[in-house]
């Protein structure tokens, strides 16, 4: 299947050594579709935020834009995403619970 060029990088930049991460890579069009539906998803946090990213994240779109985010999203099933775009690292996006599941879904494979 072609991709259209399109691929996730998840680079594992978890310090807390509590849980497992592996280096990742998605380039097939289902699994771009699930990260780019939780960042089209994301809110604005109100404020300054204050946090530990668990992944490096880069996107390449059909445009060919890269874009480069800090994700966290931790075991949790009840908790929501949160998503810092690296232009400005202090404002925060939080992806809904039901997206950021499918976020973990994914990279746990």
């Amino acid at each position: 299947m072609d991709n259209d060029g399109i691929f996730v990088n998840l680079i594992c930049s978890r310090q807390d050594n509590t849980n497992e991460c592996t280096d990742q890579q998605f380039n097939d069009l289902e699994s771009f579709q699930v990260f780019k539906t939780a960042l089209d998803s994301a809110e604005k946090m109100p404020g300054m935020i204050n946090y530990l990213a668990e992944y490096n994240l880069e996107v390449k779109f059909q445009d060919q834009a890269t874009k480069a985010f800090h994700l966290s999203l931790g075991t949790n099933r009840d908790m929501k995403g949160l998503l810092v775009d690296l232009e400005n690292t202090n404002e925060g996006y939080e992806i809904p619970v039901i997206h950021a599941n499918k976020l973990r879904e994914l990279i746990e494979g």
